[in-house]
């Protein structure tokens, strides 16, 4: 085990398999990371307490048992695609996100899937084996060539729209099924079919599709009956879509022509396997991504994801969240703040129940990431309840609570393009902010109550409602100053629909106690005072 303790540091990360050089010196920078290959359940189990993020890749299990040992958890990485390893309910209960790396080695296994194809038509590996035993079997290993055949995909995510177009590049016809994708959304050149089309039809077949109860042995004995006599299989997705014994029984009864696997059910495979001992099975130990090229990509890009959430709360490539792909999460992050801001402002500023929220966005910027914001305005309003509440498990905590919520599109005439509106029922009364991005000036609270403001979240603020009466700014000011608590900015304005005549809210630089609000509001004319933190509670 390598491990660095640095108590300047507040984020703990645990790397329970391989992880590039460039990919932990990000994490270094930024956390206390411990290196720990191989452990066995019960060493993780030990590992956890006080671990903030956990990256695995494809050997270590993430079970609920885990999970549970790990109160401190806030993020699983998985350094890769598939999270079959990683219990997601289990984290989506407790709050912890997932993210995954999808796009990271999507061209490389795309490429191994294609190389497999090439080596299964024209029998590459068993010509190299069978000239190493001395042999010369020209006639033997006649292959066939790829241009004009048929070519069925199974599942068009990522990884299946790369091959998709690398077949169309090898002039061949491309099929596809992908029960999840609506036909105007297919690659160009691209038919979709159904799945027992895509069988009878094609000459070769490829595998892009997770592993689920419903792909669970997708192509057992049923489906090769189906399937032409010449045609070849290959699968790079996961273990377990493919019934072994049933491909070693249509191999070794001619049901297909041959198949090549790079994913097991069981893995590493035992040295007894029946899959060893087919001639027409090409085998490969799990190479889907192993290029130096996209285990540097995965590795960096997985460290630079888990710092984001841990220093900015922005989950990238989530799998149980709304995902935001990490060329956009420049762009939604300050949104993403701004939105949680303004709910927390109204839930903290106006006491009661809280029975509905409603997100209003307009501009294109903001509309395009509706559903992400919609789960920020959540968290940001359900801040301070019982419960840990993050975009994991927020919509889960509202709908549990009772909770209406929704997110519509507007279009207002108004100085901004992009503005966003929060708007909280509280003990049957609507309460709203309005905020926006001002270039340098960034976060920008516009209105409260629709009282005009021009105010910048910042992480403790207190927000008086008063008397517009002279006098009643420069003794909050006092006794904040007789309090050592300094003031960094204030905005001051008339009341709008909050009940009062008039309203300010202060930036000051260290959170106030009780004591000090008592004494705020035993100012004349002072009716109420609240105190605002805006500090992250996990988005």
């Amino acid at each position: 085990m390598a491990m660095e303790s640095d108590d300047s540091k507040p984020w703990r990360v645990l790397v329970a398999d391989d992880l590039t050089p460039d990919g932990l010196e990000i994490l270094r920078d930024k956390a206390e990371v411990r290196v720990f290959k191989g452990m066995t359940p019960d060493q993780l189990l030990a590992e956890l307490p006080g671990t903030h993020a956990l990256i695995v890749r494809s050997a270590t299990t993430v079970s609920r048992e885990v999970l549970e040992a790990a109160p401190d958890l806030l993020v699983v990485g998985r350094a890769g695609i598939g999270v079959d390893n990683v219990d997601v309910e289990a984290a989506t209960e407790r709050g912890i996100a997932v993210m995954n790396t999808p796009e990271s080695g999507a061209t490389t296994t795309a490429e191994h899937a294609i190389a497999l194809l090439c080596s299964l038509a024209r029998n590459i590996p068993f010509a190299s084996e069978s000239m190493h035993a001395g042999k010369w079997e020209k006639s033997k290993l006649t292959g066939v060539e790829l241009t004009g055949k048929t070519f069925g995909i199974v599942g068009l995510g990522r990884i299946g729209s790369i091959v998709a177009a690398r077949g169309q590049g090898l002039a061949m016809r491309v099929i596809a099924y992908d029960p999840h994708l609506p036909k105007d959304r297919a690659p160009e050149g691209v038919t979709l079919v159904p799945f027992e089309r895509l069988l009878a039809e094609s000459d070769f077949v490829s595998i892009h599709v997770p592993l689920l109860d419903a792909t669970h042995h997708l192509f057992d004995a049923r489906a090769f009956a189906q399937m032409k006599s010449t045609a070849r299989l290959v699968d790079c997705a996961r273990g377990g879509i493919v019934d072994e014994t049933a491909l070693c029984e249509a191999l070794e009864n001619g049901t297909i022509a041959g198949a090549a696997l790079d994913v097991f059910e069981v893995e590493p495979l035992p040295v007894d396997s029946p899959l060893r001992k087919q001639e027409r099975l090409l085998l490969t130990p799990h190479l889907g991504a192993s290029t130096k090229e996209a285990s540097r990509k995965i590795g960096v890009d997985m460290a630079k994801q888990i710092v984001n959430c841990l220093e900015f709360g922005t989950v990238i490539n989530g799998v149980n969240v709304p995902r935001i792909p990490p060329d956009q999460a420049e762009e939604v992050a300050p949104w993403l703040d701004l939105v949680t801001c303004l709910a927390a402002l109204l839930t903290q500023a106006f006491p009661g129940q809280l029975e509905s929220l409603r997100l209003d966005l307009q501009g294109e910027r903001v509309q395009r990431h509706q559903e992400s914001l919609g789960v920020a305005a959540l968290v940001g309003a359900l801040r301070g309840s019982r419960q840990t509440v993050t975009a994991v498990n927020a919509r889960t905590a509202a709908t549990r609570s009772g909770i209406a919520h929704e997110t519509q599109r507007i279009q207002v005439d108004g100085a901004f393009v992009d503005v966003v509106r929060v708007t909280c029922v509280l003990d049957g009364r609507a309460r709203c902010a309005t905020g926006t991005l001002l270039g340098r000036r960034g976060l920008t609270i516009l209105e409260l109550e629709n009282a005009s403001l021009d105010a910048h979240p910042s992480p403790d603020m207190i927000l008086t409602f008063h008397d517009d009466s002279p006098g009643v700014i420069g003794r909050i000011g006092s006794i904040l100053g007789e309090r050592g608590i300094n003031i960094s900015s204030m905005q001051v304005a008339l009341g709008g629909d909050s009940g009062a005549a008039a309203m300010a809210l202060l930036a000051v630089d260290s959170p106030l106690d009780a004591e000090a609000v008592t004494d705020l509001e035993k100012i004349d004319h002072v009716h109420r005072v609240a105190r605002i933190d805006f500090r992250r509670g996990g988005r």
